[in-house]
């Protein structure tokens, strides 16, 4: 036992003496970093070769800040390190080189690449893919898929898309890797706010583009509670709205037809329903519109002052689920889920008026009482979108899409006469307009690097007009009839393939080049009169018809580079080049795009663009509101294709994490622009159309200012814009213009609120100069032609009359409940013009023959209108 005892004795005493040979414990860096993780509640990004593992020339980091601690633990180690949100990365300094450096081998890179979807399978359109290690990033395209080439080693990639909760995920690259990834959505607001988001204004190198997802479109202000996706859009600075409650565009002092619509990459020429109090774009099956005003990229032409792009939701490829509404004027259904599930969808929507299932009823109450005049008055809209999609595997997908639209109006007023007037008189009109969009679209990858995308376009529009007006009288002693008819149908037909090829050899270069090929039928104003008149025996009856054929044929082909030159610049640089060939002309345009950005620091950016534009189909049209005896035409060889030149700068801040503001100004020219040369009523003749029109020019420009605010209960979006737009059309007036939409200011503000979980709040107020009209400054004499002696007004210069400013205030509110059964109801209120402003839609002009004087009166109908829906999603 005394043996154990002393054996136990010695062996502490040679312990501590080893300690105290050794002196005091070793602490590494690693152990630091540990510390510093748990105390300032941060992670670290590095590289598995960055030795930790040796020991800190620090003891103790306390007391200090997070700056302070990194920079006294890494001084003199090698190791640089670099803050992004919650994130530090650290990075191996490379070593000084020697005096006789050797060769170093050349360090390997692999891709990364997949698409980046949602929990149901739906793929995310501009979504950042971020490495937090190399400090390079990139954005999913128009289908989700992404590519991104970095070297050999560890990397940590972060997904992040606005709504939605990111993602972090850890690769050790050895070889190309496919990586598909799903990102959860989140339903509060304060969570939607992404740190780094490479589309947003800050940090990409387009000037003047807007990205509108579902959420946004759903979230704004629902005139009679239906979402709408271009009075959104109307909401942003530098676009006008034109006449009131009307979905018009007027982009950079453009016209209503100068705009792009692309509905999953198939153009849509009538994008309104109800002479434009509602757009052709069912918010149902919306995902995605990216919306550009200046800096248009190269993969995009055929218009001068906007494009639109529209992309539908593919369907949810695990779960069968969708939504039903009713509005106040119109109601909606959608159904989406797999045919088979996780390789085939389907999403269909369908949107109706129901107004006429009211009036149809009503008026046949009405007149079944009525003994000598009935009326009869029907009006209804619908639209069909519907998708298929197929995966067929990681690297092949195919996609059948579809549109169809219309509007049907028709009115009948019929006199019935007595025995004492024994007349019969009807008068009937007849309306229907729209589009047919069919889009077959594939996409194949073929490398890691490399997506392409190959697309089927067919696309219809049709205006079809018809009025009947019938007289007849008959009694014992005579007998007389008359019976008129008119009517003419105008449609467009066009066929032709896309292809789009999508590139990123290394993430500093992203390459967008393809070409596609479009053939044009236009038939506008294939007409029809008719009339007889017959009085006892006798009778003359005349037939009239006409038609008008115009075929065309459309190539483009383009090529863009998306070049990050280092962490401070970057340049968006294409040519779109174009080839229409009409009436045996041809006409070619290549069309330069350049967009540069200078990225000061992570809160601030500068940008500069210069685009051209070519267009070379035509709306003929003598409203400002579409109506279905408008109709499509092509560049004739008589005249030049519209062309504009735009040239914009930009500046954008982020003061903070819940801010963001941008100013931006703009010059444009346009040249050929075409003006009646003579009022020709609502049917301008498509027959030699041409020869009755002057061609001109236009020069618009201004400034625009934008406030973004985002916080966990507010959100709020400001906007500014102060512009000039004028026109010159010398054989119309000598001098330079203003426009009818020169709005010198215009001011939106909007603010959302959540009140809780469910119940969100919305306010919206728009303020513009008011548009301008012409009216006459004289009653004189005229000069003595021969025809005698007369008085006429005489009128200074066009559009001379700013009409009273232009303002109202929106509000509505939703309120969403989840049943028992999981199923989610939304109420939703609204109030359109909340305080009843009166806006001028038209003004009277007088004049006074006692006085002289020249008096006018404006005219203002539309008062508030409240509304209201219900959703319940399945």
């Amino acid at each position: 036992m005394r043996i154990k005892i002393i054996l136990l004795f010695c062996g502490i005493l040679l312990s501590t003496a080893t300690l105290r040979a050794a002196g005091p414990t070793t602490i590494t860096l690693r152990q630091q970093v540990e510390w510093i993780r748990a105390t300032y509640h941060v992670d670290f990004v590095y590289d598995s070769t960055i030795a930790l593992n040796k020991p800190s020339a620090v003891s103790s980091l306390k007391g200090l800040s997070l700056s302070e601690a990194l920079s006294t633990l890494f001084a003199h180690t090698g190791i640089s390190w670099v803050k992004e949100g919650r994130y530090i990365i650290l990075r191996q300094e490379a070593p000084k080189p020697a005096a006789n450096p050797a060769q170093p081998p050349r360090q390997r890179r692999f891709t990364v690449s997949g698409y980046v979807k949602d929990a149901t399978g739906e793929s995310l359109i501009n979504a950042t893919v971020y490495d937090l290690v190399s400090r390079q990033g990139t954005t999913t395209n128009e289908f989700g898929f992404y590519s991104i080439t970095l070297p050999e080693g560890a990397h940590r990639l972060r997904f992040s898309y606005l709504g939605y909760q990111e993602k972090t995920e850890s690769v050790t690259l050895k070889a190309n890797h496919s990586m598909n990834v799903s990102l959860r959505e989140m339903n509060n607001l304060a969570e939607v706010i992404v740190t780094g988001d490479m589309n947003s204004p800050l940090l990409n190198t387009q000037t003047g583009k807007r990205t509108f997802t579902r959420r946004n479109i759903k979230s704004e202000f629902s005139l009679l509670s239906s979402p709408d996706v271009v009075k959104t859009v109307q909401r942003t600075s530098g676009v006008a709205e034109g006449v009131e409650l009307a979905s018009g565009l007027y982009v950079h002092g453009g016209n209503n037809d100068e705009n792009l619509f692309l509905l999953d990459g198939t153009p849509l020429y009538q994008i309104n329903h109800t002479m434009g109090l509602f757009s052709s774009f069912n918010a149902d099956v919306v995902k995605n519109v990216d919306f550009y005003k200046s800096g248009f990229p190269a993969r995009y032409g055929g218009r001068l002052s906007s494009v639109m792009d529209v992309r539908t939701s593919d369907g949810d490829m695990q779960h069968y689920h969708g939504s039903y509404r009713i509005g106040i004027l119109d109601g909606s259904v959608q159904l989406e889920g797999p045919i088979r599930r996780g390789t085939t969808s389907f999403n269909i929507g369908l949107r109706r008026s129901w107004l006429d299932l009211l009036t149809t009823p009503a008026f046949a109450i009405i007149n079944s009482s009525a003994k000598e005049e009935k009326f009869k008055l029907n009006y209804n809209f619908h639209d069909l979108n519907a998708k298929i999609t197929h995966v067929f595997s990681d690297r092949s997908r195919l996609a059948l899409s579809a549109y169809w639209g219309r509007d049907y109006l028709t009115s009948k007023d019929e006199w019935i006469g007595n025995d004492r007037n024994p007349d019969h008189d009807v008068l009937k009109n007849k309306f229907n307009w729209g589009n047919l969009n069919v889009a077959l679209d594939w996409n194949y990858v073929f490398s890691p690097k490399l997506f392409a995308n190959f697309t089927g376009v067919y696309t219809y529009n049709q205006s079809r007009f018809h009025t009947l007006d019938s007289y007849t009288y008959k009694s014992e002693r005579t007998s007389t009839a008359s019976h008129s008819e008119h009517g003419y149908l105008s449609t467009i037909n066009d066929l032709g393939y896309r292809m789009a090829f999508d590139y990123r050899p290394v993430p500093s270069h992203h390459l967008r080049f393809g070409h596609d090929l479009t053939y044009h039928w236009f038939r506008p104003q294939t007409f029809m009169m008719m009339s007889f008149h017959t009085n006892d025996a006798k009778g003359d009856t005349l037939r009239q018809s006409g038609a008008n054929h115009h075929t065309s044929l459309e190539l483009n082909a383009y090529a863009e580079d998306e070049w990050t030159l280092n962490d401070h610049w970057s340049l968006n640089f294409g040519v779109n080049l174009s080839l229409f060939n009409v009436e045996g002309k041809r006409f070619f345009t290549p069309n330069p795009r350049v967009a540069l950005k200078y990225q000061a620091n992570r809160r601030l950016s500068f940008k500069a663009s210069y685009t051209e534009m070519t267009q070379f189909v035509h709306k003929i049209s003598n409203s400002y509101i579409d109506l279905p005896t408008d109709y499509w035409v092509a560049t004739t060889r008589k005249l030049q294709p519209m062309h504009s030149r735009q040239w914009a700068l930009g500046a954008y801040y982020q003061p903070g994490r819940h801010w963001l503001l941008s100013l931006e100004g703009y010059y444009k020219q346009s040249n050929h622009l075409l003006q009646y040369a003579n009022w020709l009523g609502l049917e301008p003749p498509a027959d030699s159309w041409d020869t009755q029109v002057m061609e001109g020019r236009g020069r618009f420009y201004g400034m625009e200012a934008d406030v973004h605010y985002q916080g966990s209960r507010l959100s709020v979006d400001g906007s500014y814009t102060l512009s000039w737009n004028q026109r010159y059309f010398k054989d119309f007036f000598p001098h330079w213009y203003y426009d009818k939409f020169d709005n010198r200011h215009k001011l939106n503000v909007t603010v959302r609120y959540r009140f809780s979980k469910g119940t969100y709040a919305y306010a919206g107020w728009v303020y513009h100069t008011g548009n301008r009209m012409t009216t006459p400054t004289q009653y004189a004499e005229m000069p003595d032609l021969g025809e005698g002696r007369r008085q006429a007004f005489v009128y200074e210069r066009p559009n001379n009359v700013i009409l009273p400013a232009y303002h109202r205030l929106d509000l509505g509110v939703d309120i969403h409940h989840v049943t028992k059964r999981g199923h989610e109801r939304i109420w939703n209120w609204s109030l359109y013009n909340a305080y009843c402003h009166f806006n001028t839609l038209w003004v009277d002009v007088k004049y006074n023959e006692q006085t002289g004087r020249i008096k006018t009166k404006a005219r203002g109908y539309i008062p508030i209108i409240p509304s209201f829906s219900y959703t319940i999603k399945f």
